[in-house]
């Protein structure tokens, strides 16, 4: 494991709050994270190209069909 230090400004702290700073940090990393595996993911993606692919379609369309509750879904991520 790495550690980083990160030096603000006493009055950027004061304004916003120690525990917002960490917040967004810990956010930030997590967004950061996600972005480096859905490149990840696209490289694969790409590199394979199965959007032509008749069983690939077949079963995008019936997900998407008997996606009903993915509006109730949502991550948490905690770094």
């Amino acid at each position: 494991m790495s550690e980083f230090i990160v030096k603000i400004e006493d009055d950027i702290v004061q304004a916003l709050g120690k525990q917002t700073i960490e917040q967004y940090l810990q956010v930030f990393i997590a967004q950061t994270i996600l972005k480096a595996a859905a490149n990840d993911i696209l490289k694969d993606y790409q590199k394979d190209d199965i959007t032509n692919d008749e069983n690939w379609l077949k079963a995008r369309k019936n997900a998407l069909l008997n996606d009903r509750y993915s509006q109730y879904l949502k991550v948490y991520a905690n770094v």
